[in-house]
C-alpha cells in the first residue's frame, strides 16, 4: 500500500507540496485553537486541549479537512460539482474561525489549496479578499470587557457600589506572535507553491515540446524517405522495366514480321544493365551513372538521343545562355526531371515529335520539354509522374508550368533557382 501510495504521488510534485503545505498549515490552526480558548471567553478562562472532547472534534475536523483535501488532490479533473463542495467547505473554515477565533487565520490554508485548480489572479483576489474581510472584522467585532463591582459603606452605613473597568486575561497572549508567523510561513508557502506550480509546467512544457518535436521530425524524416525511395524507384527501375518491356515486344513483333530483332534485344539488354547500374547506385546514394562521367549538357543530350532511338519519336535539344556549374542535387533533379517528361511523352502523348530547351538565365536555370502530341488528359493530369516532377522543383524552391490543350500538345516549363535555398533537397 505504501508503495502504491508513493508511486500516486512521485510523479505529481505539485499536488504533493500543495498536501504537504496543508498539512502544515491544519496543524498550526489546530495548535492555535487548541491552545486559544474561543469566544466568548467566559472567567476563568477554560482551555480547550483540557476538554477531552475539544480536543476530540478539533482533531477529528482537521483530519476530515486533511482527508477531503487528498480526496480532490486525486488524478484527473475535478467536476464542476466537486468544485462547489471544497469552494462550501473554505467557506465554512473561515466562517468558524471568524465566530470563534481570527478570520485571518484562514489565509494559512485557503489559498494554498485553491491554487492548486486556480489561476494566480483569482488566487490574489481571494487573498485580498480574506484581508480585506479581516481587517473588517477586527473594526466591527464587538470587545470582550470585564467590570469589577466594588461595594463601600459610608459612616452612617450608606452602601455604594461602583463599577471599575479590569481588561480580561486573555490567555496565551503570546501567541500573538505565533500567529504573526503562521502569516508569513502562509505568505512564504504560496510563493514558494507558485514557484514549483511555474517551474514544474514550464518543465513539463519544454518536455511534451521536446517529445513533440522528436516525433515530427522522425515523421518528416520517414515521409522524405518514402517519397525519396518511390520517386527513384520510378525514375529509374519503374522506367528502365517500363523500357525493356517496350523493346522485348518489338523484338517479339519484328520476329513474327521475320525482321532483325538483334537491334531490340541490344537496347534491351542496355536498358537493363542500365536499371541495375542505377538500382545500385541508388543504395550508395551516389549520382546517376549519367552524370558520373559527364556535365549536364552531354546528359541530357544523350538522354533525348537514346529516347528517340528507343521511341521513334523525333526528339531535338536544344540550350541556350552560358553553361554554369550546378549543385548536385539540381543537376540531379533536372535530370530526373527530363527522364520523367520523355516518359509521359512516351507513354500519353502519342507525339510526333518532343524539343527539350535547357536555358541558363541570370541566376536561373529553366528546362522546357514541348511536345506536338494530343495534349494532357484528365486522367493523367494528377499521375505519379506530373506529382513527382513539382515535388522535386518544389523541393530546391523552383516553379513548374504546365501548358496544353487536347489535340495541340502539351509544354512542361520548370524554373529554377542555381543556388536551392535549401541545401537537404538531395533527391539522388
Amino acid at each position: 500500500m505504501r508503495a502504491g501510495l508513493f508511486r500516486l504521488w512521485a510523479d505529481r510534485p505539485v499536488a504533493r507540496t500543495v498536501a504537504v503545505l496543508t498539512a502544515l498549515n491544519l496543524l498550526t490552526v489546530l495548535i492555535f485553537t487548541l491552545l486559544v480558548p474561543p469566544r466568548p471567553i467566559t472567567l476563568p478562562p477554560e482551555l480547550p486541549w483540557q476538554d477531552p472532547v475539544q480536543v476530540a472534534w478539533r482533531v477529528g475536523a482537521a483530519l476530515g479537512l486533511m482527508g477531503l483535501v487528498l480526496w480532490a488532490l486525486r488524478p484527473g479533473r475535478r467536476t464542476l460539482g466537486e468544485g462547489l463542495l471544497l469552494g462550501g467547505v473554505g467557506l465554512l473554515v473561515v466562517v468558524w474561525l471568524s465566530q470563534n477565533y481570527l478570520p485571518f487565520l484562514a489565509l494559512g490554508l485557503i489559498p494554498v489549496v485553491a491554487r492548486y485548480w486556480l489561476p494566480l489572479w483569482a488566487v490574489m483576489g481571494l487573498v485580498l479578499g480574506l484581508v480585506g474581510f479581516s481587517v473588517w472584522w477586527a473594526r466591527h467585532e464587538p470587545l470582550q470587557i470585564t467590570f469589577e463591582i466594588l461595594s463601600s459603606e459610608g459612616p452612617q452605613g450608606n452602601a455604594a457600589w461602583s463599577a471599575v473597568q479590569t481588561p480580561a486575561e486573555y490567555p496565551n497572549l503570546a501567541l500573538a506572535f505565533f500567529v504573526f508567523i503562521t502569516l508569513l510561513y502562509a505568505g512564504y508557502a504560496l510563493f514558494t507553491l507558485e514557484m514549483l506550480i511555474r517551474e514544474t509546467r514550464a518543465r513539463e512544457e519544454l518536455e511534451r515540446t521536446r517529445r513533440e518535436l522528436e516525433e515530427a521530425s522522425r515523421q518528416a524524416g520517414v515521409l522524405e524517405e518514402r517519397q525519396r525511395l518511390a520517386r527513384e524507384i520510378h525514375d529509374t527501375l519503374a522506367q528502365g522495366f517500363a523500357s525493356i518491356v517496350l523493346q522485348l515486344e518489338a523484338a517479339e513483333m519484328a520476329t513474327e514480321r521475320e525482321a532483325p530483332v538483334r537491334p531490340y534485344l541490344e537496347q534491351a539488354q542496355a536498358a537493363a544493365r542500365e536499371g541495375l547500374s542505377e538500382a545500385r547506385r541508388m543504395v550508395h546514394a551516389l549520382r546517376p551513372e549519367i552524370l558520373e562521367n559527364s556535365t549536364l549538357l552531354e546528359a541530357l543530350h544523350r538522354l533525348v538521343r537514346r529516347f528517340e532511338q528507343e521511341s521513334g519519336i523525333r526528339a531535338q535539344f536544344n540550350f541556350s545562355g552560358e553553361p554554369k556549374a550546378l549543385p548536385s542535387a539540381l543537376e540531379v533533379s533536372l535530370l530526373r526531371i527530363a527522364q520523367e517528361a520523355l516518359a509521359n511523352v512516351r507513354k500519353h502523348a502519342q507525339a510526333r515529335q518532343v524539343t527539350m530547351t535547357l536555358s541558363y538565365l541570370g541566376d536561373m536555370v529553366l528546362l522546357d520539354v514541348q511536345d506536338d502530341g494530343v495534349g494532357l488528359l484528365p486522367a493523367s493530369a494528377g499521375g505519379f509522374g506530373l506529382r513527382f516532377m513539382r515535388e522535386r522543383v518544389e523541393a530546391l524552391g523552383g516553379q513548374m508550368t504546365v501548358e496544353s490543350e487536347p489535340g495541340h500538345g502539351t509544354t512542361l516549363a520548370f524554373c529554377l533557382p542555381l543556388f536551392p535555398r535549401t541545401e537537404q533537397a538531395e533527391l539522388v
